[in-house]
């Protein structure tokens, strides 16, 4: 059996980024240079409902609309400077207003708090979760159409977007007002999903990432499969499991 080895020694950056654009461009310009294991993404909002619920401390003083937490594998006495020049170059890019690196083991956890204790942090806001996925490359366009289409829309609930911009995927959480009732604030949700695998469908992305299907996104599969693909998929269903006792229900009847 042939496994992962363990990650050498890693190092974690923070950057605070102006744009959407700016994101995917430090992306590339650090896969294409270093050995990444992380790519993350979250908003200004995700970042003050950590700071707030958690205590931690801001990564840097500057404030920026976007943040990205870069980890990287430093597999050679060079790696780490080339991180550190990839980081200056993207500053006289203006892709990055402000950033910091961990200087041990304590400071790379906390950094990575930053991200990890979003769900956590916001989840006295009861919130709607969605989990989808686009190409990378149409990770901006999508999420820039998305997110502007909830703020006119819905502009009395908050949206908190974070990611693994790595790999296409996409949280969406929906917090509900605490003035809004909990049965209005579902009914809007669910529309609200119409709209978000509408956007989906036309990016051609996915109603679902890492989360699956199940019972929830059932009705929505259609949005990114064909009635082929569907059908396909109940074919190989039926031969593995012809009488329907695995999991009965879950994606498709």
């Amino acid at each position: 059996m042939k496994v992962p080895r363990p990650p050498i020694e890693l190092s974690v950056f923070v950057f605070g980024v102006p744009t959407l654009d700016a994101v995917m461009n430090i992306f590339e310009a650090y896969k294409s240079k270093v050995s990444l294991t992380a790519f993350e993404m979250f908003t200004d909002i995700a970042l003050k409902y950590v700071t707030d619920s958690t205590g931690l401390s801001r990564p840097f003083e500057t404030e920026s609309p976007y943040y990205v937490l870069v980890e990287v594998e430093n597999d050679s006495e060079q790696s780490l400077e080339e991180s550190m020049n990839i980081f200056e170059h993207c500053m006289e890019q203006g892709w990055v207003e402000d950033g910091t690196v961990s200087q041990n083991a304590q400071q790379a956890k906390d950094l990575w708090r930053l991200r990890e204790d979003i769900s956590e942090a916001t989840s006295a806001f009861q919130p709607y979760k969605n989990d989808v996925s686009v190409r990378i490359s149409k990770v901006p366009e999508f999420l820039t159409e998305m997110d502007e289409i909830l703020k006119k829309q819905y502009p009395d609930i908050e949206v908190v977007w974070f990611g693994h911009i790595g790999d296409g995927n996409l949280h969406i959480n929906m917090l509900k007002p605490k003035d809004m009732d909990k049965d209005e604030f579902l009914s809007k949700c669910q529309k609200a999903n119409d709209i978000l695998f509408q956007t989906i469908q036309k990016h051609e992305g996915s109603v679902s990432a890492e989360h699956g299907v199940g019972l929830t996104k059932k009705p929505y599969l259609q949005f990114t499969r064909s009635e082929q693909e569907i059908l396909i998929m109940k074919s190989i269903k039926q031969v593995f499991d012809p009488d329907g006792i695995l999991n009965p229900g879950k994606v498709f009847n």
